[in-house]
């Protein structure tokens, strides 16, 4: 009978706290979403568009692609690496292919703390989060 009772207790301490990390597991996306959309607007949105798909952009000389199309330009799959490093641009400094988009990845370092360890734990955070939101533009 105290065997059962234990075995009951435990069982229940054990759905309880699955229940409490799915919940927080669903709050931290929903918050990463919406900073990712926040960001999406306030950064991307004046070249990209609101919907991401480059119409209704403010910036004339560039011609910036098609966000809602990346899934299917690449088999259907989401290329989340790509637009990551697409998006923070540090990789491409030496190139000339990135004219006309900012290097967030620079552009988003914390002033006064730039290329620290928190400074870029923090913008790994920021871009991983706008590439999150990019990838909910997807056309289906």
């Amino acid at each position: 009978m105290m065997l059962e009772k234990t075995l009951r207790w435990h069982l229940s301490t054990f759905v309880a706290a699955l229940l409490v990390l799915l919940a927080l597991g669903f709050s931290s996306s929903a918050r990463c979403q919406a900073t990712g959309k926040h960001d999406f607007d306030t950064i991307c949105a004046s070249c990209h568009g609101i919907d991401g798909s480059g119409k209704g952009r403010d910036l004339t000389e560039a011609s910036p692609p098609d966000l809602t199309q990346l899934s299917e330009k690449n088999g259907g799959k989401f290329p989340f690496e790509e637009a990551y490093r697409t998006v923070d641009g540090r990789e491409m400094k030496g190139s000339h292919r990135r004219f006309a988009m900012p290097f967030w990845g620079d552009y988003l370092q914390k002033q006064r703390d730039e290329y620290s360890p928190s400074s870029n734990a923090a913008v790994k955070q920021r871009i991983s989060a706008i590439v999150h939101y990019v990838e909910t533009l997807q056309k289906k």
